[in-house]
């Protein structure tokens, strides 16, 4: 008989929960924004266009078309950019070469239209345009010159002076212009395997045993990742079905990072909720945990765009559970919340007398997962100082926490686990 785990704040969701919506459409609002209260400064050289961009947002959302604004602000390829420039780690210029063109599309994809609405010039120069619910980029070289939106389309002009239809996925395109196939679906209604990556921060890499994300399918092909994740999808659906539904929702686009069958190596970023990063692994077990882990970090990162949950997360530091580094207390909190929902999984895997739970070696992943989890939360308790808000987050996780712990899984106070190793 399986026992009823205890559901709370952005731990295992209640049926139908909306929380995690609610902050997307929060992070939208955030993105719009960022973008309308760009100072001058910050926008030279390119202070023309972007004076033109707050003129058009501003009408576009007092229109019938706000809803599809938010939806297109909202998708990776613009929110991650803005959200970078918001937090002062690229400019305006790299951001918006992104996340202009991809919010332009993606506004006429969301609203059916052949264009906008409002008229929009931008005429700055970009490389790529990330068309995700068209399923591909576009590669420009030399780069595009511009964008011009009006109700009649989107026509990007080319290097060479060529014209065409962003929209048309059928149409003839100039000899400067390259359109590939990037995205595959790995389940329904659910996210996908992306081969490009809108993210201008994939390079920076805060864990010590590697060294950025660049994409690389490490010598499979993309028929076999998505067969894999489909799998970690599938496993979570029957042993956590509203975790599953949620992580439907939440996570966006899986960006392949390599293969290693001895250990895995996964990232995720503040500035992109819905994007993560996995190296591939030969255990379902350790790509299921990866799934788990990378979307309760996106879970947490959106959360923590609107309040910090420790008023000290950032100023005192500790040994983590996951990590062989010091890391400041933000970043325990984050390792904590990532495996907690991990300990509930190893839980009704043994409820359920999955194979995947039989043998040795998952009983001393439990053991370790759980010792983990009881130093994080005990280094919490001692040296946290909560917000309101992150009072209930760590509640809901002790609660969970607490209802995970078997006879058979005793915690190890002494435990640790490297991530997912």
């Amino acid at each position: 008989m399986s026992t009823e785990l205890p559901r709370g704040l952005l731990a295992l969701p209640p049926p139908g929960d909306r929380t995690l919506a609610q902050l997307r459409d929060k992070l939208a609002l955030l993105c719009l924004h960022t973008l309308l209260t760009l100072p001058a400064p910050s926008a030279r050289p390119i202070h023309g266009p972007v004076s033109r961009l707050q003129s058009w947002l501003e009408r576009t959302a007092r229109s019938e078309e706000r809803h599809a604004l938010l939806g297109a602000l909202g998708q990776v390829d613009v929110l991650t950019s803005v959200l970078a420039l918001r937090g002062g780690v690229i400019d305006a210029s790299t951001a918006l070469s992104t996340a202009v063109p991809a919010l332009l599309v993606g506004l006429c994809r969301r609203s059916g239209r052949r264009g906008p609405r409002e008229t929009l010039l931008w005429d700055v120069r970009f490389t790529r345009l990330f068309d995700a619910l068209g399923e591909r980029t576009l590669e420009f070289s030399p780069p595009a010159q511009g964008v011009l939106a009006d109700p009649s389309g989107v026509e990007i002009r080319s290097a060479s002076g060529a014209r065409f239809d962003a929209l048309g996925l059928s149409a003839a395109l100039p000899e400067d212009v390259v359109a590939r196939q990037r995205f595959h679906a790995v389940t329904p209604g659910g996210p996908v395997l992306a081969l490009s990556d809108s993210n201008p921060l994939f390079d920076l890499e805060e864990h010590p045993d590697k060294q950025g994300n660049a994409v690389d399918l490490g010598g499979r092909s993309p028929e076999q990742w998505c067969d894999r994740l489909s799998a970690a999808f599938t496993l979570i659906e029957q042993t956590l079905p509203d975790l599953h539904a949620e992580l439907l929702a939440g996570v966006e686009r899986v960006i392949p990072v390599g293969y290693d069958p001895e250990r895995h190596l996964s990232a995720s970023y503040r500035e992109a909720p819905g994007l993560v990063y996995l190296t591939l692994h030969p255990s379902e077990l350790t790509m299921t945990e990866a799934l788990i882990h990378e979307a309760q970090h996106g879970k947490l990162n959106a959360l923590r765009w609107f309040d910090p949950l420790l008023d000290n997360g950032d100023s005192t530091w500790s040994r983590s559970p996951v990590r062989p580094d010091l890391r400041p207390l933000a970043g325990v909190l984050l390792a904590v919340h990532a495996f907690v929902p991990v300990a509930a999984l190893h839980r009704r895997l043994e409820e359920l007398g999955h194979p995947l739970a039989a043998g040795p070696e998952f009983s001393r992943r439990r053991r370790e997962v759980h010792g983990a989890n009881e130093h994080g939360l005990a280094t919490l308790r001692e040296l946290g100082r909560p917000t309101a808000l992150g009072r209930r987050v760590l509640a809901a996780l002790e609660a969970l926490h607490a209802a995970t712990r078997t006879e058979s899984a005793p915690v190890d106070p002494a435990a640790s686990v490297t991530a997912l190793g």
